[in-house]
């Protein structure tokens, strides 16, 4: 994978005099620091990249988040003063630190050499008299190098790799310290939105926190389990996904399929043969794909619509494959003898109940004042109104599941007026009340909006990884 740094359409070099004036700008940098903090050591980061080019975006991110490490592995001392500096020689660091000089570079050296990318920050520790503390003098071993793993200065004495070499192997560990990042963050936003969606109360027919709905072999415990035995397969989609950034986004979809089966496996493990989230499984693993290919920066709505793009050819054929057979599934009997096509439907149409009325709702109920869970109930108001939900069919029949758009419908414009009025939070003490009476009425039924609930997982999903840092 190409990194973002060797993406960029122009890379700054810098000279030996650009080098030196900088160490010279740092030299007087910590003399002026020593003397405003008398006694204090100084901790200063810099990236370790050879060759002339020593500021990319990659770089950057690479460097943000080894400022953010060394700050939280300074935890329990005192720090007196802080600030990063960008230069042209690169990005730099540095702080005033109340501790013992000797502690503070022996546990920042466990930073250096936890991980390849911390190989590639350089974290010196200035003692209050002026000295450097040298990883000898604590009793650390010489850095490896990074190519052959030798000690690091009899490479750098003996010129044995290139400035080029060197530069290329570390722009491939940071884009994949990069890379493994965006994974994980993508795992856990959709864990996370998996343990909202069944923390959000109170649902219709739904497990929720006060019931189990109209389930009788699953509950909130059973949901928990179930959400955390997925979070790999998750990160897996996302991998996927971003190893198919620039190619045939059907191609992506198809790569999913097996790993999807083996999710089911894993749920079906952790919950003793229980279906708490096979939709979801379809659903939050296309979208993690999705946002691998589109390798972040970009809104839900984008990245909702390449789902379609992944899905749409593949969907539609299949829809057209289950007219002419014998269903082999209820989901299939239902898609012949109604048209509802469940979550097939929705992937094919990029989700447009989660673009068009799942997050609408939800960001306006969360402008509005509300907290997540209030905000959730209006976002699965909305989708139960919207959503082509095959679980509430099997389970309710066809009328019971058109009398149940009828009153999300009814509802939802009610939210809506109160949005618009500036009432929403005044009323969403009784919109609550009424949802619960709702849940009552239809639990006893037998009937469960399930696929609403997993675009409610969905809009979640998008929601979290929207809102997450840059």
């Amino acid at each position: 994978m190409m990194s973002s740094g060797m993406r960029a359409e122009r890379m700054e070099e810098v000279g030996v005099a650009d080098m030196m004036m900088a160490r010279e700008a740092r030299y007087h940098m910590q003399r002026t620091m020593l003397a405003r903090y008398p006694g204090a050591a100084l901790v200063c980061l810099t990236m370790n990249i050879a060759g002339p080019v020593k500021r990319t975006p990659l770089i950057e991110r690479a460097f943000a988040w080894g400022d953010e490490a060394v700050g939280a592995l300074l935890g329990g001392w005192a720090v007196l003063f802080h600030a990063a500096i960008s230069e042209k020689s690169g990005p730099e660091s540095v702080y005033a630190v109340s501790g013992d000089a000797g502690a503070i570079k022996r546990r920042l050296c466990g930073l250096e050499d936890g991980s390849a990318m911390g190989r590639l920050l350089d974290v010196d520790v200035i003692a209050p008299d002026g000295e450097k503390i040298s990883r000898t003098d604590i009793g650390m071993p010489q850095r490896k190098c990074l190519l052959c793993g030798q000690d690091a200065p009899v490479c750098a004495r003996s010129r044995a790799h290139t400035a080029a070499e060197l530069f290329a192997r570390a722009n491939a560990i940071m884009d994949k310290h990069v890379s493994d990042l965006y994974a994980e963050s993508i795992a856990q936003a959709a864990q996370r939105a998996l343990l909202y969606e069944v923390a959000v109360t109170p649902k219709p027919g739904l497990v929720d926190r006060a019931n189990a709905g109209a389930h009788r072999d699953m509950d909130i415990f059973t949901f928990i389990d179930s959400a955390c035995a997925l979070r790999p397969y998750f990160e897996a989609c996302a991998r996927v996904g971003m190893a198919h950034r620039g190619g045939d986004p059907r191609a992506c979809f198809d790569a999913l399929r097996g790993r999807g089966l083996l999710a089911e496996a894993a749920m079906n493990r952790a919950t003793g043969g229980v279906n708490t989230h096979k939709g979801a499984i379809f659903s939050l693993g296309v979208y993690a794909a999705a946002l691998g290919m589109g390798g972040g920066g970009e809104r839900a709505e984008a990245a909702l619509a390449r789902c379609g793009e992944m899905t749409r050819e593949r969907m539609q054929a299949e829809m057209e494959a289950i007219l002419a057979r014998e269903a082999k599934t209820f989901g299939e009997a239902i898609y012949q003898s109604s048209g509802v096509g469940g979550v097939r439907a929705e992937a094919a149409g990029g989700f447009a109940c989660v673009r068009e009325s799942g997050l609408v709702r939800l960001r306006a109920a969360l402008d509005a004042g509300l907290h997540l869970n209030d905000a959730g109930l209006c976002a699965l108001v909305s989708l139960m109104a919207r959503t082509e939900d095959t679980n509430c069919v099997r389970r309710g029949g066809m009328e019971a599941a058109a009398e149940l758009r009828r009153s999300a419908l009814a509802m939802d414009a009610r939210i809506l007026e109160a949005i618009g009025a500036g009432t929403l939070l005044q009323e969403m003490e009784m919109i609550r009340a009424e949802l619960s009476q709702w849940d009552a009425q239809i639990s006893a039924g037998g009937v469960s909006p399930g696929g609403s609930a997993d675009m409610l997982a969905l809009t979640l999903f998008a929601h979290l990884m929207d809102a997450r840092p840059a």
